[in-house]
């Protein structure tokens, strides 16, 4: 097996880093595409490193990419991907490797990543260097419910991460890495709302943004006087006000949302598998 050469990710132009990714991608199973914009998104909300993420060369061309994310002692591989040419040809193996060594060099204690639950080569791909699977997270639209008579009210990221860590206590809830509390504040274009009713009751809070006809609910929880499965019918009843169909994104499947959901008719749209690895 040929060895290969590391570059970091900050040592190469946006324009060939995301021309890169968009060539590795193009057959992957979830659509995938990027332009300028997309991508530096990806790396604020993500909490990505250009620092440490890299490209593998083979004969001084990049062959493949990993995008490395830090929060605290944890280490996510935010993506990881091969051109089709260099596939099942060891390069993975030693992305992964160097990956590894990066993660324990920051001082990490375990690294995440996801991986489409039917992709079965994938998962066995990562079992061969101790990932391990967590838990499920599944991705669902919710059409067949809505109530009436609910409005959201503008308010702050600061306002809602509260919310949200008193709904994670009560609920012991355990949001996957894009949607923990902590890092609303990089979701800078999404809104952040409060969900009242009629009476100016507050129910709960809601994080979503909107492209097209589609609103995305990154996350939504109840007030101390409500519960999920009102936060829902509320969310619905807005969203088909408005005309959007309601997408959630990657919720844990052992998630109270999802718990409400299911008594919904959710339709399941994919489910991706949470794995760890732990580094000590």
């Amino acid at each position: 097996m040929i060895e290969g050469a590391f570059r970091k990710l900050d040592e190469l132009s946006k324009v060939d880093v995301v021309n890169l990714l968009n060539i590795i991608f193009e057959d992957y199973a979830l659509r995938m595409q990027w332009n300028l914009e997309s991508f530096d998104r990806d790396v604020h909300e993500n909490s990505i490193s250009l620092s440490d993420s890299f490209v593998m060369d083979m004969k001084d061309e990049p062959v493949g990419i990993v995008l490395l994310s830090f929060r605290d002692k944890r280490a996510r591989i935010d993506l990881m991907g091969v051109i089709p040419s260099f596939r099942r040809s060891g390069v993975g193996f030693q992305m992964v490797d160097e990956a590894e060594k990066i993660c324990k060099w920051r001082g990490s204690d375990s690294v995440v990543l996801e991986v489409l639950k039917k992709d079965s080569r994938a998962m066995g791909f990562y079992r061969k260097f101790g990932f391990r699977e967590k838990r499920d997270l599944v991705t669902f639209f919710l059409r067949k419910c809505g109530n009436n008579g609910y409005v959201l009210k503008r308010t702050t990221p600061d306002v809602v991460m509260e919310k949200a860590l008193c709904t994670m206590g009560k609920y012991g809830r355990q949001p996957e890495w894009q949607r923990e509390p902590s890092n609303f504040s990089r979701l800078d274009l999404y809104n952040f709302d409060r969900i009242v009713d009629e009476s100016e009751r507050e129910i709960g809070y809601c994080v979503w943004g909107q492209k097209e006809d589609v609103m995305y609910v990154v996350d939504s929880g109840p007030s101390e006087r409500s519960d999920f499965h009102e936060v829902l019918q509320a969310v619905c009843g807005i969203a088909k006000g408005n005309g959007y169909l309601l997408l959630f994104p990657t919720v844990p499947e052992e998630d109270a949302l999802f718990k409400a959901a299911e008594k919904l008719e959710p339709e399941i749209l994919l489910v991706q598998t949470e794995m760890i690895y732990k580094l000590h």
